[in-house]
């Protein structure tokens, strides 16, 4: 499920990233909320803040805004592994296979691959071109309207780790969600 995470900007001051518990994209769980919040963040990313994301377009051929509905489907995938291909574009050491996974802490990098994980800059990415125009689209994210109550109210939790990296006996890790 999607929730809120707290962290310290490099100013100081507390704030707040969203994260997944379970992976998004190819041979991801897709938990309904998880997807919300990818193409929450995407909305955001590519279609509010359309021409404020350093050269960052929507796919090609993308032409309607991404619906928050929190099914994964080819045009979420699509998003996913267009992001992942402009970060690498950028000079982002990001795994391009396809799939969002929860990051550990903001700005770590995942163990495994020591790349940074596409979320986290996709959080980035929203949170400081929100800040650059001086709208609250990213920080005011449970709280609008315009998004989906399953994921308002997920984001109302606020916890440090994804259930991905928390281990509890016996964990269940779930198979489809949103397909």
């Amino acid at each position: 499920m999607a929730f809120s995470t707290p962290l310290i900007g490099r100013d100081g001051t507390p704030q707040i990233a969203y994260n997944i518990d379970w992976s998004v994209g190819r041979i991801g769980s897709n938990t309904r909320e998880d997807v919300m919040l990818v193409q929450a963040l995407f909305k955001i990313f590519y279609y509010e803040l359309l021409g404020f994301n350093h050269g960052m377009d929507p796919p090609a051929g993308q032409t309607e805004v991404i619906v928050v509905d929190g099914y994964y489907g080819p045009i979420t995938q699509k998003h996913i592994t267009h992001f992942q291909t402009q970060a690498i574009a950028l000079g982002q050491k990001v795994m391009p296979d396809g799939i969002f996974d929860p990051f550990r802490a903001p700005g770590a990098s995942s163990t495994l691959s020591k790349s940074r994980y596409a979320l986290d800059l996709l959080n980035n990415g929203c949170s400081n071109s929100c800040k650059e125009q001086a709208i609250d689209n990213y920080t005011n994210l449970p709280n609008r309207a315009d998004m989906p109550q399953l994921l308002r109210s997920a984001l109302k939790k606020v916890k440090k780790t994804a259930s991905k990296y928390t281990y509890v006996e016996p964990q269940t890790v779930p198979t489809t969600g949103g397909a």
